[in-house]
């Protein structure tokens, strides 16, 4: 887990029920208004919040604050991670595309030259 910690929940950000900006609850820093959210860095305002562990105990000076950070771009790079895998899987090369869509055409030219020719064959035998 982050910083040595075993693993650690934290719960969310927790702000008033009102139309306009309130700060979380627990004094971590983030705030939300009707169109803009912020907080201090690396913490995401709608996410977990380092002064809400689950257990109810803090781990002290800024480790709760360094451990949700840490997970947080643990979290983001494994998601990265596997996107860009993903994304080289299923992204082919634009001169694969266009050969493969040249390769279609020229079927597709040589099987409308086919109809035609069968076309005027039933028009003769007509």
């Amino acid at each position: 887990m982050p910083n040595g910690h075993g693993p650690k929940e934290y719960g969310e950000h927790q702000y008033a029920d009102h139309d306009g900006t309130s700060d979380c609850k627990h004094g971590c820093g983030c705030w939300m208004g009707p169109t803009r959210s912020g907080g201090p860095t690396g913490l995401d305002p709608f996410g977990k919040c380092p002064n809400n562990p689950e257990d109810g105990k803090l781990l002290g000076r800024n480790a709760d604050y360094d451990y949700v950070v840490t997970e947080r771009i643990q979290d983001l790079s494994s998601r990265l991670y596997k996107a860009e895998d993903r994304l080289k899987r299923v992204k082919p090369s634009k001169v694969k595309l266009a050969d493969e869509l040249a390769s279609v055409r020229k079927e597709l030219f040589e099987k409308n030259q086919l109809l035609v020719k069968l076309q005027d064959l039933i028009r003769t035998d007509v």
